[in-house]
């Protein structure tokens, strides 16, 4: 402990002597490390798992039917109102929900103030709230298919109510009041599986759920993704016809329940065919979470071509920092040489290595936690589309760390072994 101290000592001297030369490595090492760390934070919540503990149960459905002989030879992701509601019938799934998404506007029924907020919707079935493993804070789900009753997200209910248990109020939805049974914890969804295409997939969860009869009977438009092939006079008249607008999942917890989902909707599908629906050359479709999203190319190509753009940019900071440092070790070898000729051992030397190489990665730590904040906010700004998708947590913070003292200790390992193997003769000469 007291040969540390001395090292201790030692290399804070050597770097409160040495300032702007250490000042300019570390900042050297703190710039490759930030924009690496930034670049982290960005992959590592793109690739992220939405539902860890049930990722591999939880099925998107897309079905193989058409309503006439010329079928594209893509699977829609989407589906018609008649299809969603014979799946949602089935007895195979332990949760079934479909939904579509909408936006209204909504202020509390009987307000002093009449300012209206802007409330991104999602009309779906009670099943979406235990697939998607929701997390209420006050109440539960709504009861009835058409029942005048919502569920709100808890940014909506700070904006409108204040924040608390909003259970039994009344929240005015596009001018008609609706009844609040349910208000949800803070809830951060990323990916947001649920929908990941049309750039919603690092989009903020939901701030109302409501019945999609309820939305339907009221006229709630359908705001991402429709395609219809025949003349649909309103968002109510999509009933019945063919407008494909709904998406549908489902929880299967075992693999005798994905066969026996596989056997319903192949019978669904020749039963339409029956009728005098077309069939695409592809089957229907279940995919789990991550391979939804897999497929929905959530990762961003371009930013895993950035990633190893900045694994090389760090490559060339620590290249230049071990250049800056074999520079610094030249200029005093004269030093170094007269604590070997006094007895300090190579050991010694490059201990005292270490520790300097240590000091300097902490302080390049806290640098490069700055900077790859900075960065991260920089990139967000930059494109838009990735502005709810991370941030630097506390894994990613023990990360940086790690990564900096790394890149400290592998900048000063070949100086340094430079250093303690010169010739002490022609050193001191």
């Amino acid at each position: 402990m007291e040969m540390f101290n001395y090292y201790l000592k030692l290399s804070l001297r050597n770097l409160s002597r040495n300032r702007l030369f250490f000042s300019l490595m570390i900042t050297t090492l703190a710039v490759g490390v930030g924009v690496f760390l930034a670049n982290i934070a960005i992959i590592k919540s793109m690739s992220a798992d939405p539902l860890p503990h049930k990722s591999d149960k939880v099925f998107n459905i897309s079905l193989n039917i058409w309503p006439n002989a010329n079928p594209s030879p893509e699977l829609l992701p989407i589906m018609r109102y008649d299809d969603a509601m014979h799946i949602l019938k089935n007895e195979v799934a332990t949760h079934t929900m479909v939904h579509y998404q909408t936006q209204v506007y909504t202020r509390e029924v009987g307000a002093a103030s009449v300012t209206s907020y802007q409330a991104k919707v999602r009309a779906t079935t009670p099943g979406f709230f235990p697939l998607t493993s929701a997390p209420f804070a006050y109440g539960g789900v709504w009861q009835g298919d058409h029942a005048k009753q919502v569920v709100i997200g808890d940014s909506l209910n700070q904006q409108i109510f204040g924040g608390g248990n909003s259970v039994g109020k009344l929240i005015e939805v596009d001018g008609k009041p609706l009844e609040i049974v349910g208000v949800l914890k803070p809830w951060h969804l990323k990916p947001l599986f649920y929908h990941p295409g049309h750039r919603q997939a690092f989009s903020a969860t939901d701030d109302l759920f409501a019945p999609i009869e309820t939305a339907l009977d009221n006229e709630w438009a359908i705001n991402v993704q429709s395609l219809s092939t025949e003349r649909i006079n309103s968002v109510s008249d999509n009933r019945g016809k063919n407008a494909f607008f709904i998406h549908a999942f489902v929880q299967l917890d075992s693999q005798a329940q994905i066969n026996e989902m596989k056997n319903y909707l192949e019978n669904y599908s020749q039963m339409r065919k029956d009728g005098g629906d077309f069939l695409r050359e592809t089957d229907n479709r279940l995919l789990d979470v991550n391979q939804w999203l897999e497929l929905n190319k959530v990762v961003d190509k371009q930013m895993l071509a950035f990633g190893l753009a900045t694994s090389l940019f760090l490559a060339v900071c620590i290249f230049n920092a071990s250049s800056l440092l074999l520079a610094r070790y030249h200029s005093a070898r004269f030093e170094t040489g007269l604590r070997r000729a006094v007895g300090a051992r190579i050991s010694d030397i490059f201990y005292q290595g270490l520790v300097e190489s240590t000091l300097v990665g902490i302080f390049c730590a806290i640098l490069a936690l700055v900077f790859g904040w900075l960065f991260l906010q920089l990139s967000l700004s930059l494109f838009p589309k990735l502005e709810n998708t991370s941030d630097i947590d506390g894994s990613l913070i023990a990360i940086g760390i790690a990564i900096a003292l790394a890149t400290s200790f592998i900048s000063m390992i070949y100086p340094l072994l430079k250093a303690c193997h010169a010739q002490l003769s022609t050193t001191l000469k």
